[in-house]
Formats: C-alpha cells, sequence, structure tokens
C-alpha cells in the first residue's frame, strides 16, 4: 500500500482544517434560514444544493458555482470569506510572497479539478506561474483529501522538467512540506555506459534501448555491472535501498543529482529512480510515461500506480495532438536499407534477397514519385502495394514474406549483438528495417496513411523514404479518460474543443479555464502587414521581393535582436537571399541546436535569427537570459498553415469523416493559430518585457482575425503601406522606452 508520508503533524493540521469547515458552514446554516440555492456568476444559472453536490459546476457554461446566501448574509460577505479561507489555504503550499496577476484563479481551477476527478484544459499564458499553480493546487488538494492519489507531472522539453524540480525544490523548503519526488530524464541520458561510452552517444534511442534490455540479458557476453548492484534477484539491492534512502531525505533531486549520487555507489540511475517511484508522492517525466504503454507498465505499474488513482499534469499540452499522433508515426530511408544490405554482408546473414527487393522496389516507387511530384512530395501509397510489389520480386507469397520480415528482426538482434563484441556502436539496420515494415503490416485502418517521398542530400544525391503517418491522437491519448483527473495546460491553448475531439477526451468530464495575459498591453504592439502574403497561389518572384524589401526596412527600424518566423524552410531561403539583412544572421537548419542559438544571442547585441514555425526555436525555448527575453522583435513572414500535401488531404479526409464540419478548423486552422501562437510567444516572457509583433500576410487581418484571442484582436493594427508601419515602430519603441537589448 502506497504511503502519503503523512505525519502527525499534517493530520492535525487536516483535522483541524476540516473542523474550521464544518464550523464555517455551522455558522452560515444559523444565517441562512431559507432554501440554500448556488449562482453561476457568469451567466446567472442557479441551482439547488443537490444539484450543486453532483458537479458544482455549471451545467449550462461550466463556471464553478457560488453560494447565494439568504437575507441573512450579503453575498459580498460570503465570496469574501470564502476566498479568504482558500487563499489561506493555499499559501501554506505557496512559496512565494505574491501571487502574479491571475495566478489564484489557476490555482483555484487546477484544486477544483483534482478534487473532483475531472479533466481540465487550461490557458494560462506565459507569466502566470503555471508550474508552481498546478503544484500548489495538488499539495491544497491533498491537505483536504489524503485519499486524493499520487501527481504525475508529464513535460516536452528538459527546460520544463528543471522547472518542475526548482519548484518542488522551494515547497519542500519555504513551506516545509514532506514529499517524495521521482524525477525522470530518458534512460539514455541516464545511462552511465552512454555517458562513458562514446559509441553509444550517437545511437538513435531505439538502438539504444535494444542495447539496454540486451545488455541487462547478457546477450553481448557479458551484464550491465550498474544494473546487477542494483538488484538482488527480482528486489532493490541493500546498496540501492540506501542510495533511495537518501534521495527521499535530501530530495526532490534533479536527475543530473540522481546521476551523481548513484555514480559513487555504482549503481543504475535510472533504475534507482524507479525504485524511487514506488514511495513517491510526484513523478516527472516526459509525455510517454503516460501515452506509451510499454513505458507505463514498465515505470508506473511496477511501482503500484494505478492509472485510475493518479492525477496528471500535461504541460505544453498545445503540443499533445502532434506528440500522440507521432507515437504511432515512422520513416525509413533507402540509406538504411544500404546499410542494412551491407550489414548482412559483413555479417554473413542470408536475407533471402529480401534487402536487394526492398531497395528496389523503393527506388521504383521514388522515381515514378519524383517524376510526378518533384523533392520532398509525401505521396500517399496503397500500403497492400508495396507488401505485392515485394512477394512478386521474391516470388513468395505474402504469408511467406511475413515470415521473412519477423526471421530477420531476429537476425537483427545477432547483428547488434556481434558488432558489440566487436567493440562497435550496438546498431543494426536490418533490424531497423525488419521493425518499421512489421509496423507497416500491423498499423493499419484509416486511421493511418502511408506514403513515399524523395529527398536530396546536400551533395545532391537523392534519398527515398517510406513513412507510415497516423491521422488521430486519440490512439494514445484516450488513457487520459482513464486518470484519476488530469490538466492539459499551455500558454496558448486557445481552441478546447480542438483538444477535446482529437484527443478523444470524456467530455462530460471536461472543464475548461482561459485567463487573460497578465502583460500591460501597452507592452506589446501587433502591427499586421497588409502588403504582402504567402498563400500559395500569390507566391512569386515580386511577392518574395516585396516581403523581402519590407523585412529588411522593419529589422532596421527595430534593431536589437530579432527573430523571423517562416512556414516552411523553402520560403524562408528564397526571402533570404533577397532580403538585406546587414546585421549578424543565424538561419536555422534541421541539425541547428537549441545551445547554439542562444550563444548566438548571447554574444550578439543586433541580430537576426531566421526560424520556421513548428521547428526548433519557434517552440519550447526560452530566448531569456535571467528570466528576461532577449527579443525586441518577433516577426512572422507568412500565416504557418500546414502544406497542402496529400497527407494534409488525408488528415482532412479523416477529420470530416470523424468530426464533420469541424474537418477544415481541425485540420488547417487550428495548428496554424498554434504555431503563430508559440513563434510570438518567444517574445514576452517576463511582466517586464516589450516588444513588437509584425505579421506579414494581409490573410491575418480578414477572418483569420476572429480565431485569434480577444486581446490579440483588440491589440492589432493592420497597414498596406510598410511607411505607416516603421512609423508606428519608432512611436512604440519612444512612447516604452524600448532599449535594444544588449
Amino acid at each position: 500500500m502506497h504511503h502519503l508520508n503523512l505525519n502527525l503533524h499534517t493530520l492535525q493540521r487536516w483535522k483541524s482544517k476540516r473542523l474550521y469547515e464544518w464550523e464555517n458552514t455551522s455558522e452560515l446554516s444559523e444565517n441562512c434560514k431559507m432554501e440554500t440555492r448556488y449562482v453561476c456568476r457568469r451567466c446567472g444559472e442557479t441551482y439547488s444544493i443537490n444539484e450543486y453536490l453532483k458537479s458544482r459546476f455549471c451545467l449550462n457554461c461550466g463556471t464553478l458555482l457560488t453560494r447565494k446566501p439568504s437575507r441573512g448574509m450579503a453575498a459580498g460577505d460570503f465570496e469574501r470569506k470564502t476566498e479568504r479561507h482558500f487563499e489561506g489555504l493555499v499559501k501554506e503550499f505557496f512559496p512565494y510572497s505574491s501571487f502574479r496577476p491571475y495566478q489564484l484563479n489557476a490555482i483555484r481551477f487546477a484544486y477544483e479539478v483534482m478534487q473532483d476527478g475531472k479533466i481540465g484544459l487550461l490557458s494560462s499564458p506565459c507569466g502566470t506561474g503555471k508550474s508552481i499553480s498546478v503544484l500548489t493546487a495538488y499539495f491544497a488538494a491533498r491537505e483536504l483529501n489524503p485519499s486524493l492519489g499520487r501527481l504525475i507531472a508529464l513535460t516536452r522539453t528538459k527546460n520544463q522538467l528543471e522547472i518542475y524540480s526548482r519548484e518542488l525544490k522551494n515547497i519542500k523548503e519555504r513551506c516545509g512540506v514532506s514529499f517524495t519526488a521521482s524525477i525522470f530524464k530518458s534512460k539514455k541520458e541516464m545511462c552511465p555506459h552512454a555517458f562513458e561510452d562514446p559509441k553509444l552517444r550517437d545511437v538513435s534511442y531505439r538502438d539504444f534501448l535494444y542495447y539496454c534490455k540486451g545488455l541487462k540479458e547478457g546477450a553481448f557476453g557479458r551484464t550491465c555491472e550498474y544494473f546487477e548492484k542494483t538488484y538482488d534477484g527480482w528486489k532493490p539491492s541493500w546498496q540501492a535501498h540506501t542510495v533511495v534512502g537518501k534521495i527521499k531525505k535530501i530530495g526532490p533531486l534533479l536527475p543530473d543529482e540522481v546521476y551523481e549520487v548513484c555514480r559513487d555507489e555504482e549503481l543504475c540511475p535510472y533504475e534507482v529512480t524507479k525504485i524511487l517511484t514506488r514511495y513517491a508522492d510526484i513523478v516527472v517525466g516526459n509525455y510517454n510515461y503516460i501515452l506509451v504503454e510499454a513505458i507505463r507498465g514498465s515505470v508506473l505499474g511496477k511501482a503500484g500506480m494505478r492509472i485510475k488513482e493518479a492525477n496528471c499534469v500535461f504541460d505544453e499540452a498545445h503540443s499533445l495532438p502532434y506528440y500522440a499522433a507521432g507515437i504511432f508515426s515512422d520513416e525509413l530511408s533507402s540509406r538504411s536499407v544500404k546499410r542494412a544490405r551491407k550489414e548482412a554482408k559483413v555479417f554473413e546473414i542470408e536475407d533471402y534477397d529480401f534487402l536487394d527487393a526492398l531497395y528496389g522496389v523503393m527506388v521504383d516507387f521514388g522515381k515514378k514519385v519524383y517524376k510526378n511530384y518533384g523533392v520532398n512530395f509525401e505521396h500517399i501509397i496503397d500500403g497492400e502495394a508495396l507488401i505485392g510489389a515485394l512477394a512478386k520480386k521474391l516470388e513468395v507469397t505474402n504469408e511467406r514474406l511475413f515470415e521473412i520480415i519477423q526471421e530477420l528482426a531476429d537476425k537483427g538482434e545477432v547483428v547488434r549483438q556481434k558488432r558489440s563484441e566487436m567493440g562497435k556502436s550496438p546498431v543494426s539496420y536490418l533490424s531497423r528495417c525488419a521493425d518499421f515494415l512489421a509496423d507497416w503490416v500491423s498499423l493499419t485502418g484509416s486511421s493511418y496513411a502511408r506514403y513515399i517521398k524523395v529527398e536530396v542530400d546536400r551533395d545532391g544525391k537523392k534519398r527515398v523514404r517510406l513513412g507510415i503517418r497516423c491521422l488521430d491522437p486519440s490512439l494514445a491519448a484516450t488513457v487520459i479518460n482513464e486518470l484519476r483527473s488530469t490538466i492539459l495546460m499551455s500558454g496558448t491553448l486557445w481552441n478546447m474543443d480542438y483538444y477535446i475531439d482529437v484527443l478523444g477526451l470524456d467530455k462530460s468530464r471536461c472543464r475548461s479555464l482561459e485567463l487573460p495575459s497578465p502583460f500591460s498591453p501597452q507592452n506589446r504592439l501587433i502591427l499586421v502587414d497588409k502588403a504582402v502574403t504567402t498563400k500559395f497561389e500569390k507566391r512569386n518572384e515580386i511577392q518574395w521581393k516585396r516581403i523581402a524589401a519590407h523585412l529588411t526596412q522593419i529589422t532596421q527600424k527595430v534593431g536589437g535582436r530579432i527573430a523571423v518566423y517562416f512556414p516552411s524552410y523553402e520560403v524562408m531561403w528564397d526571402i533570404a537571399k533577397m532580403a538585406k539583412l546587414d546585421v549578424p544572421l543565424l538561419v536555422e537548419e534541421k541539425k541547428t541546436r537549441i545551445v547554439d542559438v542562444l550563444e548566438f544571442l548571447q554574444k550578439n547585441g543586433k541580430c537576426v535569427v531566421l526560424g520556421v514555425a513548428r521547428g526548433k526555436i519557434s517552440e519550447g525555448v526560452d530566448m531569456t537570459e535571467e528570466g528576461r527575453s532577449m527579443l525586441s522583435a518577433v516577426i512572422i513572414v507568412g500565416l504557418p498553415y500546414p502544406k497542402n500535401t496529400e497527407l494534409q488531404k488525408a488528415l482532412y479526409k479523416y477529420f470530416k469523416e470523424k468530426f464533420g464540419a469541424k474537418a477544415v478548423e481541425y485540420a488547417n486552422t487550428i495548428p496554424c493559430l498554434n504555431a503563430l501562437a508559440q513563434s510570438a510567444g518567444r517574445l514576452q516572457r517576463s511582466p517586464e518585457d516589450k516588444g513588437i509583433i509584425v505579421i506579414m500576410d494581409r490573410r491575418a487581418a480578414g477572418r483569420f482575425k476572429r480565431k485569434l484571442p480577444k486581446d490579440w484582436q483588440d491589440e492589432m493594427k493592420a497597414h498596406f503601406q510598410i511607411e505607416k508601419i516603421l512609423a508606428k515602430i519608432e512611436k512604440f519603441m519612444a512612447d516604452s522606452s524600448i532599449k535594444q537589448k544588449a
């Protein structure tokens, strides 16, 4: 049975709070001689006490209901009294001296969702302190309900993970709260072998997992000494128990800190963190810990965490649909097949001419796609077409072909073992090809699209890619409905029905709250350049030259550090060649690292970074220094709609069948809004930040504008003449006393 580490003092505090509530309720009852009613402050609907106890939220609009007092107590007095009570409870677990704007609203919402076992969607802009809000809400809710269950906080990036770790440390140190937290990075990032052995650092995560599994099982002629020392048979060793006890006492610790503690004892940091999870009140990791069944069972299941008893937070949830669909998506390149052919020859693996046939079929398909569509075009193909072509080339039945694929998967593990014994990296391209084709065969139905495309390398060589794209995020995400309570939160969760529908959430359990921006509107200028567009039908050299000229003028007028985002790499390259940007310039490539971008910004007080919406440097990256944004402006060139490819059409068709008239909005408009919001979100990261957002596309001032939040609609100014845009920028900079951030 899981213990919540509640000491006598905590129980006494809980009892005293419950006693205060009962006394408070009795006091109100004395003052209320009439039947108690509850009212919705938004729409005015009233409810009886029995109706209130069923939900506590308005059935009409979802707003939290407020008690409507009788003549014995004024409404204002009642609300102030309950507000003081809630705020007093929250402050016991809030490690800062004051709340940010709207932060108490976010805490109350998360608290109610957890108490009532619901699914909450929280759109809370940057600056409201979302991470500490949900942690505070959890501790407050658990204080009044010790059987609340454990909390799982899921993030997408290392930076977000560190934020949760830091806030948990603050709660423990400043509020004196007793709890245990286990915080995960990926297994590879926590592995001593991967840290010590250069051959393991660059292998894919898939290959690393195969290697880890094989090493623990002794498949490579030796076992993992770190794993062996962590366990005594199937039980944790006494050394592991000792280290876990130490972490419980001094934690919460970051994964890197756990690594240091475990290294001294020669234990596996990842396995120690898994053992720690058995005692943890809070688990922090990435989305996979809930969305991927195998990881969910391996980590949470073995720790005795039952999904239906867990409370979960998905941070940066605007990316959840894309992430969930990606779990069941994959690609295989012709280069991997060529390497698998070489691998089979070197290790004398009998592949039944399968790899030659696969490579030949991919090339044949690729030639047709290249002839008809050119490069980087994802052409939908029938899954059976590939299997049929392979079987025909090999002169075997489909059933025999499937047997060959399974046999090659097993032989791939032999290759991995032999490579490891030779001191080489434990990869197997043979295994990679077999695994991909096994998925190609097994992942069937209208929820999946299969495609082929041709790419061109830097050296001009063409490469063919086969791909599987999952069209339905709910295939991975519906597990959310099994959790005791869930909060999906982001700074830009603007269209909540979209997330409820595409993630397959139980609507009857969903509640939502959208908070306004905490930043002063005087700190931000939003402009639209109506003289340009990147609309596909309007793309030509004249349009690109106009955009390049306007971009040059705007960057010169703003100065400072500027981030410019484009709808695609192709558009970025075409316009960048024409723009005259006479300051240090960094252009995003597919291999660009976030650390490189941050170093570039730190070194250059005046510079321009060119990136792609939905790329590495437009989402989940803080271009900040000491908590302040380094940017003076963000320029968004064109509206970042998804490309109108065959894959995109397949997604629209799937959504049309599933969601009807919402298909266009769900497949095109909302992904565009998300990309725009995330790009613009790089500008303001603290209440003190001031800056300029320019959207260079006339469509932003048309019907599209109605899809934006109200504060955007109110603040947005659109102009045809570049001179007016430049004048607005100059006036804003003068009025706001913007200094070029150096």
